[in-house]
């Protein structure tokens, strides 16, 4: 999920982060409080909104239902063995309980002697990762937590909704937690859409979305979040909603996201849809990048799908950025081209650039080809730019 995992050094390999957008826990420095008490209501029966409402009203039996509480529960997720939700300011890395570590009751000192062993098996494993990047991730299932946190037992609707895995650690301001267990992807969806649509937060709204966004189950997650992306919500809740689209690399997302960037009647949105685009990993998802790009009737969507062909590694990029920098009628674009091939990564639009730099027919292009040409360390635009100073 860009928001994909970059590992650059062991530290960053340690705690790559694949979706930073919904960290969970306290702020790094800070100790994540436990739950108060854990009430362990996963041997339950009935569905997972059933046994959500029960807990609810025994929650709010609870002290009068005055008091601050979490209901929690898990689902299984498909994804990179080293790609994490959650956050690392406090776990068995740091020598803190992790949420399973709670789940089943163990002490600090416990957590912390269990999770010795771990450090060392994830250290060598980030090495192995640097010693060989370009081998494909291996994907496992991991169990996902997801957590919502209520003001008190008479809100129908949370205050705050977090995700992590369950080997990391989150903070539950030493509030209760009521544990439901594991659930499928049905329920889980299910419960996610009824709590959106009584939520009254934007905040809380913004993270059901992550929440739907990271169940690994396109055919259910996509009729919710295009409703969402086609109906009458805020534009920023829409264009979230296009984002977590684009996370489920299915081709049935490409198609609603393709209409969205063409047709919504919101800028923000259209321009939303095609970073959504950008991200999907289909060889389909690069040719509609570079259809808007050439062909798209809005000027902002085809400047947005210029620059996000800049960024996505593909053997047509260059070619057609190129093109679009030669001849395109908008001024705009060909700048936004220009840009965009210094942008693609490896050093593969510098020799555009430099075609561009000597050739162009407008003094603008080949100005703006040059200063980009000049902020790279590329030995051969070093060449071209000595060359173009004495007017070869």
């Amino acid at each position: 999920m860009a928001r994909r995992a970059l590992i650059g050094t062991l530290l960053t390999a340690l705690a790559t982060a694949g979706l930073a957008a919904i960290l969970a826990g306290p702020a790094a420095g800070d100790r994540p409080r436990p739950p108060e008490r854990v009430f362990d209501r996963s041997a339950g029966t009935g569905t997972l909104a059933a046994r959500f409402d029960q807990v609810l009203a025994e929650a709010g039996r609870q002290a009068a239902g005055a008091r601050p509480f979490w209901v929690g529960y898990a689902v299984d997720r498909l994804t990179g063995e080293n790609s994490h939700v959650g956050s690392y300011s406090g776990d068995r890395w740091t020598g803190e309980p992790s949420i399973a570590d709670i789940l089943a009751g163990k002490t600090r000192a416990e957590a912390g002697m269990a999770g010795a062993g771990t450090v060392r098996e994830a250290a060598s494993a980030a090495l192995d990762r640097l010693d060989r990047p370009d081998r494909p991730e291996k994907k496992v299932v991991k169990p996902l937590g997801l957590f919502l946190r209520y003001g008190d037992g008479k809100s129908p609707s949370p205050v705050k909704v977090r995700m992590s895995d369950l080997d990391l650690s989150l903070d539950f301001e030493a509030a209760p937690l009521y544990w439901l267990g594991k659930a499928t992807d049905v329920e889980s969806l299910a419960l996610i859409e009824g709590l959106y649509g009584r939520g009254r937060g934007h905040e809380v709204r913004e993270d059901l979305l992550a929440a739907a966004g990271c169940h690994g189950a396109p055919r259910l997650v996509l009729p919710f979040l295009g409703k969402i992306l086609t109906g009458d919500d805020p534009d920023e809740l829409r264009k979230d909603a296009a984002f977590w689209i684009g996370q489920q690399n299915d081709a049935a997302g490409l198609a609603l996201l393709s209409k969205a960037a063409r047709t919504d009647r919101s800028e923000e949105v259209r321009e939303g849809a095609v970073f959504g685009i950008s991200q999907v990993e289909l060889p389909a998802a690069a040719d509609e990048i570079i259809a808007l790009a050439r062909g798209a009737d809005k000027h902002d969507v085809r400047k947005q799908a210029v620059f996000w062909l800049g960024q996505m590694a593909v053997r047509k990029s260059g070619q057609t950025l190129e093109g679009i920098a030669a001849g395109d009628a908008d001024l705009a674009i060909q700048e936004q081209a220009v840009f965009a091939l210094s942008e693609l990564p490896d050093g593969q639009g510098v020799e555009a650039l430099i075609r561009l730099a000597k050739t162009h027919r407008d003094a603008r292009i080949r100005k703006k080809a040059v200063f980009w040409l000049g902020e790279t360390d590329d030995p051969r635009a070093l060449e071209a730019l000595v060359a173009i100073v004495k007017g070869k």
